[in-house]
């Protein structure tokens, strides 16, 4: 443990500055990518660990908007650095918020929101992220945003825990309906919105404005109501 540190890992203390951090690095406890508050050794373990709990957690879902035209309006390697671009804003939000980042899939991000690690406002935190996100992207600016964007929040049960198959690779994984129904929520989201469950509203309602819209969702029977909320360029 290294004395000069002053930015550690929340689960184990590892230092990730200071004169032993070459060190530890080397023992495999440099910041996980996925969560740089904690290290990759605390992250093994949780992977290593066969089975994971039922737990309500927050998750935030967001995707491009236009990536098909965007793809084919540029170069590649011009589209691809802009989606790094769109990954990493989100990367240092997610971890403004202590969120975990679940995935980073073609144009899209996911956050989870554990209250183990963030605490009871996780519900608030999601929507926080979301907020910031939309305006990060520059989704309040008068030129209009660098990056068109949906955003999709949703809190419900889900398994959390490792997955794999016996004698091969073991992963740390979130499961369950409440994933499902966050990536159709977000389906439905305009460029700039945020779409909220009602499981979210319940406890923003008094400090974000949105409004009810009644939603179609694949999958799901009959309309879903949720609150939508749009940054307007100021």
């Amino acid at each position: 443990m290294s004395p000069t540190a002053h930015d550690r890992c929340r689960l184990c203390y590892a230092g990730f500055d200071g004169f032993t951090a070459p060190i530890m690095r080397a023992m495999g406890r440099a910041q996980w990518r996925r969560n740089p508050h904690y290290c990759e050794k605390c992250e093994s373990v949780l992977a290593e660990q066969r089975g994971g709990t039922e737990m309500e957690i927050a998750v935030l879902f967001a995707d491009v908007r236009g990536s098909t035209q965007f793809a084919a309006s540029m170069r590649p390697a011009e589209f691809a650095a802009l989606i790094q671009r769109f990954f990493k804003t989100a990367t240092e939000i997610f971890t403004w918020t202590d969120a975990i980042i679940d995935k980073m899939v073609g144009d899209e991000v996911i956050g989870i929101f554990v209250p183990g690690l963030i605490g009871p406002d996780y519900r608030r935190r999601a929507v926080a992220a979301g907020l910031k996100l939309l305006r990060a992207t520059g989704h309040a600016d008068p030129a209009g945003p660098w990056l068109s964007i949906g955003v999709g929040v949703h809190a419900g049960e889900t398994f959390l825990g490792s997955i794999g198959a016996e004698g091969g690779a073991y992963q740390f994984a979130v499961l369950g309906d409440t994933m499902n129904f966050g990536a159709r929520l977000v389906a439905a989201a305009k460029g700039g919105e945020m779409v909220l469950s009602e499981a979210v509203w319940k406890d923003v309602s008094g400090e974000v404005a949105a409004q009810p819209r009644s939603l179609e969702l694949k999958g799901y029977a009959g309309p879903v109501r949720t609150y939508a909320t749009q940054l307007t360029p100021k």
